[in-house]
């Protein structure tokens, strides 16, 4: 079900984009955890997983093309944040501790195997009936910070270079 881009999927990952790109503006690490559970995009991750359990090669394209247009949305929306707060006395601290915390490469790149195989393990958990590791899995693997902080990161860089010129 987690693998469906239907209205609430969007709707949600429109308000947890918002939620972190301005948790990390504010550099609040309780508005990006906040963020991290209301975000959709542990549902794809499970359907990759999932699908390679089960060798359901459909349900991984699917899984790998929601998971890719969501993190291309949380960009966006991470750009539109950054530009719409970057003229605020938000932007005074920038870049903050979160900013720095969720932004490096090595981070990142260590995030995608975190966020497959704790994929694989919420699915497994799932057909076992032991969904109280969910939530703690979804909030270890998210990977919507770093796209948000992605989007934010251009917005600065973007407005460094036209004030510069």
């Amino acid at each position: 079900d987690g693998v469906k881009f239907n209205f609430n999927y969007v709707t949600f990952l429109h308000i947890a984009s918002i939620v972190a790109a301005l948790g990390l503006a504010t550099d609040s690490s309780t508005t990006v955890i906040s963020s991290m559970l209301l975000s959709p995009i542990m549902g794809p991750v499970i359907g990759m997983a999932y699908g390679v359990i089960i060798c359901d090669w459909p349900l991984i394209k699917r899984s790998v093309k929601i998971e890719l247009i969501s993190i291309i949305l949380c960009l966006i929306l991470g750009l539109i944040i950054g530009f719409s707060t970057y003229w605020t006395h938000m932007a005074y601290a920038w870049p903050t501790e979160e900013m720095y915390s969720r932004s490096s490469r090595h981070g990142f790149l260590a995030g995608i195997p975190i966020a497959f195989f704790s994929g694989m393990g919420v699915a497994l958990s799932v057909l076992d009936d032991h969904v109280s590791s969910l939530v703690g899995v979804a909030i270890s693997a998210s990977l919507l910070p770093p796209a948000g902080k992605l989007g934010g990161t251009l917005t600065e860089n973007t407005i460094a270079l036209w004030t510069s010129l």
